[in-house]
């Protein structure tokens, strides 16, 4: 009976290596419950279906039939630091590719013409349809402080998130930064694209397969599902400990390894407790 759970298990579970990393990561001990990483990953497959179907409903009211970036951002437009990493994402994706392409032609990588000049990122140009500007983007100059004010609210989000892992990684040893940064790379779709279309179940709702850009855009968002759910979570846990030991007569609760900004006397690398509940 254990030996079909197991296999169960595997069949249906496909990313537990990857979000124990992520979680680990977000602040979570190293080695979080088994049951614990298989609720995360029912939560984000069943959420990566819905985006799924909600962003085609999306692409066949804008009358076509492939899904496109800006369904996706349309779906998380509420959430504008979101939105910002998404587009931050998609345009050093862009830059990779185009260096790549270039290395393989054998071209310089290095214009000496604009050798002097400073680099910045090549933006993504995804009109966004509800928007109002790009209504009349035809009759208007082009002006890039908007998205200049943009890009810098979301390299300042990303800056944060690297203090934060400074902060996390300070005192560590080197074998101990070598495994973090290991878990920093866990991804749901890089190099498993087949994996992640099984995973999700993607032909049972979609006629179309999806191109690899779109892939990585899921990719994106689930890596921020993760993260949010494994930051909410640890924040109440926090909340309902210090309630704990604010009653009568309640014990000091045992001090839990996590990452993140976490309070003073807790190690990132101490040892889970002997009892846990998910």
């Amino acid at each position: 009976m254990d030996k079909a759970k197991e296999r169960e298990r595997q069949t249906r579970y496909r990313y537990l290596t990857e979000i124990q990393q992520m979680m680990f990561v977000f602040g979570e001990i190293q080695d979080p419950l088994a049951d614990t990483t298989m609720l995360i990953e029912d939560i984000v497959r069943s959420q990566v279906i819905e985006i799924i179907v909600m962003a085609a409903a999306q692409a066949q009211r804008r009358g076509s039939r492939f899904l496109a970036a800006e369904d996706f951002i349309f779906l998380i437009r509420h959430d504008r630091t979101k939105v910002l990493r998404l587009r931050e994402y998609l345009s050093w994706k862009d830059v990779r590719k185009k260096v790549k392409e270039r290395e393989d032609a054998g071209d310089d990588i290095i214009d000496d013409a604009n050798a002097d000049k400073p680099d910045r990122v090549a933006k993504v140009n995804i009109k966004l349809s509800w928007e109002l500007a790009n209504a009349f983007s035809e009759n208007l100059a082009d002006d890039d402080s908007d998205d200049d004010d943009e890009m810098l609210d979301a390299q300042s989000d990303s800056l944060k998130r690297l203090k934060d892992a400074d902060d996390v990684t300070r005192q560590m040893t080197r074998d101990e930064y070598v495994h973090y940064s290991e878990c920093r790379q866990a991804s749901f779709t890089f190099r498993k694209n087949k994996r992640f279309r099984e995973w999700a179940n993607m032909t049972a709702f979609l006629d179309t397969k999806l191109n690899d850009e779109i892939i990585d855009i899921l990719g994106f968002l689930t890596f921020e599902m993760v993260s949010k759910i494994t930051e909410m979570a640890l924040c109440i846990k926090r909340d309902l400990d210090k309630a704990a030991s604010a009653a009568p007569g309640a014990a000091d609760p045992p001090k839990r390894q996590h990452g993140g900004n976490t309070s003073e006397g807790i190690s990132l690398f101490s040892g889970p407790p002997t009892a846990r509940t998910p």
